[in-house]
């Protein structure tokens, strides 16, 4: 392995890194600003959308500490050229983030009521807070399966991948957004705050895809 670290070399996993990492919070943003721009109850919606944020960042914020472990793991193996020992590494990260994120569908689908209750919601932004939560829920696996193989990528000195797949998903997220909460006349009827969560979800989709696909990429798991 070669142990010579010069600028270039940092600035090369540092540039995309830093790019993802201001795509990554775009995804948690746009809902939020597109949601405050809508003709009706903008202000009850916008409510919905902030208290369920908060309790998905949560989640996200615990459960998504997998990513730098399978960093630390990766690169430690990367640096002792024993990366052959991790090869079973993607498929254990999956069947892990696929348990964990299926537990916590079950666990708070149909306690989401009771859950926003907890945030002081009532009235309409209780009903609007329940009504996007589960929708968005559904999105859970997918962002802790990426995030997983940000984690793989980060591992093996490779930010470029996850600087793309956070792109597009800013990107796409904020297309869908638009499309699905104002409507496009004729095509897609306006959904308000479930079109927004509808759109968040897809563009979750999206990136586990697109994560999948640059994975098999990588020789090291072939």
């Amino acid at each position: 392995m070669n142990t010579n670290i010069s600028f270039k070399h940092i600035n090369k996993l540092a540039v995309p890194a830093l790019i993802a990492g201001i795509a990554e919070p775009i995804l948690s943003i746009t809902d939020t600003a597109i949601i405050g721009n809508i003709d009706g109850n903008a202000t009850e919606s916008l409510a919905a959308v902030g208290i369920v944020g908060t309790f998905i960042s949560m989640l996200i914020w615990v459960l998504g500490q997998t990513r730098s472990a399978i960093s630390s793991i990766v690169s430690q193996h990367l640096g002792a050229n024993k990366l052959d020992k991790i090869k079973n590494l993607p498929a254990q990260a999956i069947f892990i983030i696929t348990l964990l994120s299926v537990l916590i569908i079950f666990g708070t689908y149909p306690f989401a009521r009771s859950i926003f209750k907890l945030y002081n919601a009532t009235n309409i932004i209780l009903d609007y807070s329940v009504e996007y939560y589960r929708i968005r829920v559904f999105g859970f696996p997918f962002t802790l399966f990426t995030m997983a193989v940000f984690g793989i990528f980060r591992g093996l000195q490779n930010t470029f991948y996850p600087m793309i797949i956070a792109t597009i998903g800013a990107f796409l997220n904020i297309a869908l957004d638009y499309a699905f909460v104002f409507g496009i006349d004729n095509y897609i009827p306006a959904m308000d705050i479930k079109g927004a969560a509808y759109g968040s979800l897809v563009a979750q989709i999206t990136m586990a895809v697109l994560a999948t696909i640059y994975l098999v990429k990588k020789p090291i798991f072939r």
